[in-house]
């Protein structure tokens, strides 16, 4: 017995020395969290005051998919270059009012965000964890609100969440549920098919059960538009007015108009740059990278392009790199952000300084942006590999998708 008495305390020592480091580890989780929270509320209340500025997309879209269009919306409408699902999640929320669904789409989409990176946590192999998770989520807020607040794209925000779904399904190796998540967020926003490669990273025998799942979604939510109104699939690629700022323009398009050609090019040259950064190993920079190749030919500007980019930057900081401290979202961030004002026919005599220089030099912020477009395909193509980390305790087998 009393040989036996020192282990048991021994043992009790232990066991309250384990207790109180996790109850000091989720007290630290809680302070962390509540100083993100104060960090998203500090940036949705900078940006409050003129925000919501593209919401009235949505609202209509679904007035009119629901009304008088029906099917034939695209064909009606061909500006809207919105997928269906956007537009149903819009009417969910029209009996809140139009000024209440705005709000409430507004902080939804906002807290979208964090819940990216906190869904891409469990996936992740416990030795890149720590700290560089709460990083990221820190750093993808300022570029995050841009678009959920400032602008309010729901379309967007929808295909960021579902694509960053559809990376976790595939690692943790659900090919049904990756295929589906993807074809709902092309069915959210066209341009989010172009992440299509990564159900490459399933295991071959996976590869049907995917893109059988990924078609008969496509079909489902986009086919009877195309067979009501075959002139849908035109519909979806108006032509546009090219912005002097854009990195098509950087590339020495300079037409009024976007060229025709442009949208299939941008679709082939943006999903093939995807497909070969997923057979080269670099599974995690396939979303950072379509984008990059999609917003150098794209003919406009837009600030809220850096919502979408921001989250496929921390996906290759969380997911492609070792580093504490995300860079690549943060350049990303400094990138693409933009300087504001209400007064938009009179930016260049009501601005001045840094925000001045903005406006008055359209054709050097596309040649930066184009910059970093080239940056990031090479970053992605020849840079290393992402970590390897066997980690029996988290699902995400980094292996299987090299």
């Amino acid at each position: 017995m009393t040989t036996a008495e020192p282990t048991g305390t021994g043992g009790s020592s232990g066991a309250s020395a384990i207790a109180a480091s996790v109850m000091s580890w989720r007290w630290v989780t809680w302070m962390l969290g509540a100083a993100l929270t104060i960090w998203a509320v500090v940036l949705v209340v900078a940006m409050w005051p003129t925000s919501g500025l593209s919401w009235h997309f949505f609202p209509a879209g679904a007035s009119a998919l629901f009304g008088a269009s029906g099917l034939h919306l695209y064909a009606d409408n061909p500006g809207y270059q919105i997928g269906p699902i956007t537009f149903v999640v819009a009417r969910m929320l029209a009996p809140l009012g139009d000024s209440g669904a705005k709000t409430a789409a507004q902080l939804l989409m906002t807290a979208v965000g964090p819940a990216c990176i906190a869904l891409l946590v469990p996936v992740i192999p416990r030795s890149l964890r720590g700290p560089r998770v709460w990083w990221a989520a820190f750093a993808v807020m300022p570029g995050w609100v841009v678009l959920s607040v400032r602008w309010g794209h729901l379309d967007d925000v929808l295909a960021v969440l579902l694509l960053v779904l559809t990376l976790r399904a595939v690692l943790r190796r659900r090919p049904v549920w990756a295929g589906a998540l993807l074809a709902a967020a092309a069915a959210s926003k066209p341009w989010a098919i172009d992440a299509a490669p990564l159900l490459l990273g399933l295991d071959r025998r996976a590869w049907k059960a995917a893109f059988a799942t990924l078609a008969a979604g496509l079909a489902i939510t986009w086919g009877p538009f195309i067979v009501a109104a075959p002139g849908t699939l035109t519909a979806l690629t108006p032509s546009v007015l090219l912005a002097p700022g854009s990195g098509l323009w950087a590339l020495g398009v300079h037409d009024q108009i976007v060229p025709a050609w442009d949208r299939t090019v941008a679709f082939v040259a943006a999903l093939g740059t995807a497909l070969v950064a997923q057979l080269r190993g670099r599974w995690a920079g396939v979303l950072v990278a379509a984008l990059a190749v999609r917003i150098a030919l794209d003919p406009q500007d837009n600030a809220y392009y850096v919502g979408s980019l921001v989250i496929a930057a921390a996906v290759y900081d969380l997911f492609g790199t070792r580093r504490t401290i995300p860079w690549l979202t943060i350049v990303t961030t400094l990138v693409f952000w933009q300087p504001f004002t209400a007064d938009w026919n009179n930016r260049l005599t009501t601005t001045t300084g840094w925000a001045h220089w903005w406006f008055s030099n359209p054709d050097a912020v596309g040649y930066l942006h184009l910059a970093w477009c080239v940056a990031i395909v090479v970053l992605v193509l020849a840079g290393p590999k992402p970590p390897s980390v066997a980690d029996d305790d988290s699902r995400a087998d980094n292996v299987a998708l090299a």
